[in-house]
């Protein structure tokens, strides 16, 4: 989520030497924390993708508002609040930014819990989305700040396992709420109408946000800012004048990254929805057994991506896009493969497989471009990678679902034909844009390393 142009580097990232060796405690502790963070996030985040049905259902909607629920509500709000929020993000505290944005979106995904309607729903995710867009550039900065250079693929790996534990979490959690609920009947509340058990679920999720956040302003240290060369942050003309420069880099590797963002948000937006029309897996079976899943193959994919990263960067200057190149290759025929399956055990399998492989990437691709990129540009930089994977991946990855299987699949049961386009549409010409950004990542790489 950061790149930059090292001719617009006035001077190269602190090296090694520079890191004091009484921080690395602290600096871990951050990285922690800040992966806790990101934990909560995707959770209050993805917990919704298990009430497709209760939610056509009680709400009495189509899946093409459903599908707006699960992406526009929540992605669209990151270009109204991300981008300007992103200066402050380079100039301020970032600490209180995560603190307060956790606090935020945890108050109202409880909120959401409250919709009567589709439109309360969609503005609750609203604001949902708007807080989170905050918190993934101030935690990103705070990570490249708080650990050396050469052990940032170690430290975004616990950052993406937040991520992706939080993925997992909420199939598990909420699979586990909605089996203990299940059967529960509606509850006339005074003000508040009809709660539903699905409801139940949001409002419990969002509570533990709010100590989190606590934990966070008392906590974590705010990091110096290391390689400072504007106190006061790049103005927005020339951080994209450095996009610019750096096109040959930035035009693949973020196309690639939107690409992919297309079918992984489908796929997260939809799987549980798929499993209960193919084979009858309700939330309360399909949520535990794809969150156990994602969570085990998750941390498997990103210790060894971690491993294999900091392992190839010792001879190959393009060592952290080579990986992601890699893991998206091997990952693809089994992520393609898992909705064809015969039976649920199969497909579970295909993309547990799939997922593991995947996931190795991550800490790589968010290592090169923090890597790439000035310090005080990288709270943009992130927000614009950011702003675009997510405002676009995460609105026409489930919108397009939506509309396929509303209007051109001939049943609800034809969601698994749906998702296999997708993923051929979008898949093959992903990987050749990574493919592409590997050679001009490796020459920043060497320009820094020769200006240091």
């Amino acid at each position: 989520m950061t790149v930059g142009e090292t001719s617009a580097l006035q001077q190269a990232p602190a090296a090694p030497s520079e890191h004091l060796q009484g921080t690395d405690r602290s600096g871990w502790y951050t990285v922690i924390v800040l992966s806790l963070v990101m934990m909560l996030a995707y959770i209050d985040r993805g917990v919704i993708a298990l009430f497709v049905q209760p939610m056509k259902r009680d709400l009495v909607l189509s899946d093409t508002q459903v599908s707006l629920l699960l992406g526009v509500a929540f992605t669209l709000p990151y270009i109204v609040v991300g981008l300007p929020m992103s200066r402050i993000v380079d100039r301020g505290t970032r600490k209180f930014l995560v603190s307060g944005s956790l606090a935020l979106w945890s108050f109202t995904t409880s909120l959401c819990g409250m919709a009567q309607t589709f439109w309360a729903l969609f503005a609750a995710r609203s604001v949902v989305g708007s807080s989170e867009s905050v918190v993934t550039p101030a935690a990103i900065s705070l990570i490249a700040d708080a650990v050396p250079r050469e052990r940032l693929p170690r430290a975004y790996a616990i950052y993406n396992g937040g991520i992706l534990a939080g993925s997992a979490m909420a199939l598990l959690i909420g699979g586990a709420l909605m089996g203990l609920l299940e059967g529960s009947p509606p509850v006339s509340l005074p003000v508040l109408g009809v709660v539903h058990n699905w409801q139940l679920v949001f409002m419990m999720v969002g509570i533990p946000g709010l100590v989190v956040a606590v934990l966070v302003m008392a906590t974590v240290p705010e990091p110096e800012r290391r390689g400072r060369g504007r106190p006061h942050g790049y103005p927005l003309r020339e951080v994209l004048a450095s996009v610019v420069r750096q096109r040959a880099l930035h035009l693949n590797l973020l196309s690639a990254m939107v690409l992919l963002a297309v079918m992984n948000n489908a796929l997260a937006a939809w799987m549980p929805a798929f499993y209960e029309r193919t084979y009858g897996w309700g939330p309360a079976i399909a949520g535990p057994l794809l969150g156990a899943t994602s969570l085990s193959t998750a941390i498997i994919g990103l210790v060894s991506g971690a491993w294999l990263a900091e392992r190839l960067g010792r001879r190959n200057e393009d060592a952290n896009v080579r990986v992601l190149f890699l893991a998206q290759l091997l990952s693809f025929p089994f992520v393609l493969a898992a909705p064809l399956m015969p039976s649920p055990w199969l497909a579970l399998g295909c993309s547990g497989i799939g997922g593991a492989l995947s996931g190795m990437g991550g800490p790589g691709f968010v290592s090169a471009l923090q890597i790439a990129t000035p310090n005080e540009m990288r709270g943009q930089i992130n927000v614009f990678y950011a702003t675009l994977v997510n405002v676009i991946g995460g609105s026409v990855g489930p919108t397009l679902t939506g509309l396929l299987t509303d209007h051109v699949a001939s049943s609800e049961a034809d969601l698994r034909f749906v998702l296999v386009v997708i993923k051929l549409l979008v898949g093959p010409p992903a990987l050749f844009l990574i493919w592409r950004a590997m050679a001009p990542y490796g020459r920043i790489h060497r320009e820094q390393a020769d200006q240091g």
